[in-house]
């Protein structure tokens, strides 16, 4: 193990910004101090702001590497995909279980709290985040949706591409944040896998894909209604 005298500049400057992370979830932007996120990297304010000049600095730091390192692993799994009906069930159907999973790793909670904090503060991180992944998701979505027009898979009447992705992720979004407190604060009255088939339908339907299609490709992914 290394000790603090032997640690790198960069991996000095990564600890700190891990070790910030949870602060800033927990405190918010405004209300946390340098000196408690100094002692939260086991630093002392100087050395604190010899990577960071400022706290703006150190946050906009945070935020940047969660956003790329995000978008990067989105972009690297959306390029692979070819655009098509099938393809776009696969997308829903991914999202839904990612972001109503029961149990996300460490860096997902973190993530989604950071986002929540935002909101609830000043937005940026917000921000920065649908410009990494999501945005990544909602192009292909339309890409899909294209797809699956020429294939003769939608409907006449249908929602504008570009935005079937944005209200599926918000839909998805807001689902969740009703479960952050461990259950639910709404009774569905069905189980989470039941929970989950009825949002990937409710959103394939809002995008405007024909019912055939909708089924034809579920059965493929296992997801059909009952």
């Amino acid at each position: 193990m290394k000790s603090a005298l032997k640690i790198s500049g960069d991996e000095r400057r990564a600890s700190i910004i891990k070790a910030s992370q949870s602060v800033f979830v927990e405190k918010g932007f405004n209300g946390t101090t340098t000196r408690e996120l100094a002692e939260a990297a086991g630093v002392s304010e100087a050395l604190l702001f010899k990577h960071f000049p400022s706290k703006e600095a150190l946050y906009s730091a945070i935020l940047t590497s969660a956003c790329e390192d995000e978008g990067a692993k989105m972009h690297e799994r959306l390029a692979a995909l070819e655009p098509s009906t099938s393809t776009l069930v696969f997308l829903v159907r991914g999202l839904v279980s990612h972001i109503l999973g029961r149990q996300p790793d460490e860096s997902g909670r973190l993530f989604f709290r950071l986002i929540i904090r935002s909101l609830m503060d000043e937005g940026e991180f917000a921000r920065l985040a649908t410009q990494g992944g999501p945005s990544h998701w909602v192009r292909k979505v339309a890409e899909c949706l294209e797809a699956a027009k020429a294939a003769g898979d939608m409907t006449e009447a249908s929602v504008p591409p570009d935005l079937c992705g944005w209200f599926s992720l918000q839909l998805v979004t807001g689902v969740m944040l009703h479960s952050l407190p461990g259950e639910s604060v709404i009774d569905y009255g069905v189980s989470y896998e039941e929970l989950v088939k009825q949002i990937v339908w409710f959103c394939l339907r809002g995008m405007g894909l024909k019912e055939v299609a909708i089924r034809r490709s579920c059965e493929l992914e296992g997801v059909c209604a009952n």
